[in-house]
């Protein structure tokens, strides 16, 4: 059976014959939804101008991933905005997403480590650059890679097992009955709707998550056992 899997995508250009060349190549393997928010689109300007509107940017990223589970983004760095860049982008999901796992790619490496270390790179401190390499992990940036071998990596992100955690399939199915109300085996989360449990899970944002995930397989393990008799 074909694996679901969610990807969010972040490019100032077109991207839609990669992303259609990339499923077409998984076709067999996954069944691929990708959100793709194009940050030089019209909708995305401020009022009367070319320029990027972050408020509008932030809504739209709000949006569309509202009930989704995202099992992996990408975004290029140079997103042509002198105000924002891909790490920018990958602070602003994770507004939303805590925990969401990043690809970052580009084509010019030395803007992106000045950009990390805050100066030129070759000029700073071995302090400053492990302050920086920390940042990269703490953003969740799992491999910073080139802009024409994005398709190459992400495939391999996606074919590796370790995504397939019960947790992550767990929140799959929550987040498809996300306005569903708990009313069940953990009384400290009565009243949270699926969507609510599965954001807790997601971004380890309360410690509650793991007494549901607990309760919840006590109860199906109940079921099994009084079903089987």
């Amino acid at each position: 059976m074909k694996k679901a899997k969610c990807i969010l995508l972040f490019d100032d250009k077109d991207q839609k014959n990669i992303i259609n060349n990339i499923k077409l190549t998984t076709q067999q393997e996954f069944d691929l939804d990708f959100i793709f928010i194009r940050t030089s689109a019209a909708e995305l300007k401020q009022d009367d101008s070319e320029d990027l509107d972050v408020a509008k940017l932030k809504n739209k990223i709000a949006s569309e991933i509202k009930d989704k589970h995202i099992d992996i983004a990408l975004t290029d760095f140079g997103l042509d905005c002198d105000y924002l860049n891909g790490l920018d982008v990958v602070r602003m999901v994770h507004e939303f997403r805590k925990n969401l796992n990043f690809f970052v790619y580009s084509g010019n490496w030395n803007k992106v480590i000045n950009s990390v270390i805050g100066q030129d790179y070759q000029k700073a401190s071995s302090e400053q650059l492990v302050n920086g390499i920390n940042q990269l992990i703490h953003d969740k940036i799992i491999d910073c890679i080139s802009r024409i071998d994005y398709t190459e990596d992400l495939l391999k992100y996606l074919r590796h097992e370790s995504n397939d955690s019960m947790e992550h399939r767990l929140c799959v199915l929550l987040r498809a009955n996300g306005d569903m109300v708990f009313n069940s085996c953990c009384p400290e989360l009565k009243g949270k709707t699926f969507l609510e449990i599965a954001e807790m899970i997601e971004n380890n944002s309360d410690a509650r998550s793991e007494d549901w995930i607990e309760a919840v397989l006590t109860q199906t393990i109940a079921y099994l056992t009084e079903v089987n008799r």
